[in-house]
Formats: C-alpha cells, sequence, structure tokens
C-alpha cells in the first residue's frame, strides 16, 4: 500500500499539517524537521498525491477535447491531430481527455467545465452551438477552436488552408486540361466547406472556366455519401472529366462508383480528395489529395490552450496552417 504522510507523521511523531508544511517547504517548519521528514519521505517511497497537489494550485493539468461528431466517421482524422497534441501535452505534464457530445447538448460541455475536471478545451465540432462559445467567453474559461475558423475576434482557432488547398487542387486539374470539374461540397462544415468551396470556384473564374451548378453537389457527414452525388454527376448529359471530393472517405465513394459503372480512374475520370487521410490507400489507384499537417495542428491547439490557462489574458491567436498537394494515381491529364 501506498505510503501517506500520516505514515510518516506516525513514524516521526509529528502532527500531519506539519509532515505536509515541510514537504511542500513552508517556511514555518524549521531546517531540522524538514530534513527528518524528507529523510522519512525517501525511506518510505513516499509519492506525493498528484490530486491533493493540484487541488492546492487550483488545476487538474487536464486538458478536455470536445466532439460532436461520432468518432468513426473522424478517427482517422483525429488520429494524426491526437498523436501531436498528446506528445505536446506531455511535454507541459499534462493529460489530454477526450469527451463525446454526440447529441450535442452544450450543457454537457459547460458542466464538465464548471466542475473544474479540466483546465482548458479544445472544441472539434463540425459546428458550435453560438451559445456554448459566448458562455465560455463569459466564463473567462480558456479554450481554443480546432479545425474551424470562427468569426468572431475573441476566438483562437487553428484550422488548415482550406482555401488554398481547395485552389491549389482546382488549379492541378486545370493544369491537366480539366475543364468540366465536379466539386462535392459539405453544408455541415460550415466555414471549411465557404473556404474550400470559395478555393475551388475563384481557380475556375481565373482561369476563365464558366462555373456549372450541376457539377456542384453535396455530401453529408455519413458513410457512404459520395455513392449518389456520383452516380448523379455521371448520369449527366455531360458528365465531368474529373470530380474533385470533399475529403478522402468521399474521394473512396467517387472511385468505387466510376468503377462499378466499368469507367476508369484516371483515364475517364481523374478523382482528387482532401485531408490526405489513410483512406487514399484503400483504393487503386491511390489518391491524389490535399494533406493536411495533422500532427502539427494538434501541436498548436496545445500550445495556444497551455499559453491561455498560464495567461488569461494571453493575446487571441488565429492560426491558419499550411497544407500540401499530395500527387498521386487518381489524376492524369484530360484526353
Amino acid at each position: 500500500m501506498a505510503t501517506t504522510i500520516h505514515d510518516i507523521a506516525k513514524k516521526l511523531n509529528l502532527s500531519n499539517s506539519t509532515v505536509s508544511k515541510a514537504l511542500n517547504g513552508y517556511t514555518d517548519v524549521s531546517l531540522a524537521t524538514r530534513e527528518r521528514v524528507m529523510k522519512i519521505a525517501q525511506e518510505l517511497d513516499y509519492q506525493p498525491s498528484a490530486a491533493a497537489r493540484n487541488l492546492r494550485r487550483g488545476r487538474t493539468d487536464k486538458i478536455g477535447l470536445f466532439l460532436n461528431t461520432s468518432i468513426e466517421y473522424v478517427v482517422d482524422y483525429l488520429s494524426g491531430i491526437i498523436s501531436g497534441a498528446v506528445r505536446k501535452a506531455q511535454e507541459y505534464e499534462k493529460n489530454l481527455l477526450i469527451y463525446t457530445i454526440t447529441d450535442n447538448d452544450p450543457n454537457h460541455l459547460l458542466k464538465v467545465c464548471r466542475a473544474g475536471e479540466i483546465d482548458g478545451v479544445i472544441l472539434f465540432s463540425t459546428h458550435y452551438d453560438h451559445q456554448t462559445i459566448e458562455s465560455l467567453l463569459d466564463e473567462k474559461f480558456p479554450f481554443v477552436v480546432m479545425g474551424r475558423e470562427i468569426l468572431d475576434e475573441r476566438v483562437s482557432y487553428v484550422v488548415p488552408d482550406y482555401y488554398d488547398g481547395s485552389y491549389q487542387a482546382s488549379q492541378y486539374l486545370i493544369d491537366l486540361g480539366h475543364r468540366r470539374i465536379a466539386f462535392t461540397t459539405r453544408p455541415e462544415l460550415t466555414t471549411a466547406n465557404v473556404s474550400r468551396l470559395n478555393g475551388y470556384l475563384d481557380a475556375l473564374k481565373n482561369n476563365n472556366i464558366a462555373i456549372n451548378d450541376d457539377l456542384i453537389v453535396e455530401t453529408q457527414i455519413k458513410a457512404q455519401s459520395g455513392v449518389e452525388p456520383t452516380q448523379y454527376l455521371l448520369d449527366l448529359e455531360t458528365p465531368p472529366t474529373a470530380i474533385f471530393a470533399f475529403h478522402d472517405l468521399v474521394a473512396v465513394d467517387v472511385i468505387t462508383v466510376i468503377q462499378a459503372r466499368g469507367l476508369s480512374v484516371p483515364d475517364d475520370i481523374s478523382v482528387m480528395g482532401f485531408d490526405g487521410l489513410r483512406a487514399g490507400f484503400m483504393t487503386m489507384p491511390h489518391i491524389t489529395t490535399v494533406a493536411q499537417p495533422l500532427e502539427r495542428i494538434g501541436q498548436e491547439v496545445i500550445e495556444i490552450i497551455q499559453q491561455k490557462i498560464e495567461t488569461p489574458d494571453t493575446a487571441v491567436q488565429q492560426l491558419i496552417v499550411p497544407v500540401d498537394l499530395i500527387i498521386r494515381g487518381s489524376t492524369s491529364s484530360q484526353k
């Protein structure tokens, strides 16, 4: 059984409070007493209680990562994020806890914060309840948003450069000779969806390619959400020569439908993904994609939340992280 302060006090015939003060360096305990306490503590292999220490400090050394999306749809994305976040958290001797709010109940998050379970919050969600963010701001609870740009100068966030990634990908397809480029949207993802769509639209405009609303289709956050939109695109009188999927899992659906029709990727239709997930290797050919620096994003959110915990008045940080175009076998020149 672990040694307690009471064990040390009993052995030295001292009070528990005197032993506690000696262990914590209080000046109202004599040097001789402190030395006696430290000697016995070492002999008994005493390990201080982290919970008790944190209670005195008013800290838990825990950071909460809150999700309002089913993990099965974001597990690949999260694995990269968490790897970077955990590594950075360990540098600060912090623990990362994951909370899921699949019923989108903002009160659960606020209860956790008000109960003192954690020191700070990372929000990773498909959408954010305005009142939740206002409550966190009003209560001055440290938080940072991950993966979504929040149009509020008071809110810190870390996002990949969705616009530039989408523009790069679209320009690459245009440079390959494609002019009928379809784009799959994801309206549930609000600002991320807007940024990616704008990158696609601006690339078309800057290359004098007319925007065709028939080539812009919606997907949802659910399994195989790219199947019906792809079937619709292939049934058009003049189908697209390239399809830019909102993310890599949708690109998998796109390739599956194309190949089921007896068509070839990329000879008949090129396919572009987004996110740089392992899903990009699920198909043959592998998926050309825009890769997010997931580990860096995880590290940056911990860095920001740590600063907010230590210095509550630290300046708001709104960080946009560069992305990279990764060329693989699912895209080729328009023939």
